[in-house]
């Protein structure tokens, strides 16, 4: 991979956890589709940093 990735990776990683806490709650109380479909998107992310897929 790039050169510039591998820098910010771990960045982005340590970032997402803390807005998928925050979309949680918001689509706990105001859920519309689109709330469903970012909070899946943001956790399919999290997972590709887990199991190092990115």
């Amino acid at each position: 991979m790039r050169k510039w990735w591998w820098k910010i990776r771990f960045t982005l990683q340590a970032a997402l956890f803390p807005i998928i806490c925050i979309q949680f709650i918001r689509t706990l109380f105001l859920p519309n589709p689109f709330d469903v479909f970012l909070m899946f998107v943001f956790f399919l992310a999290y997972l590709g940093f887990l199991f190092n897929v990115y």
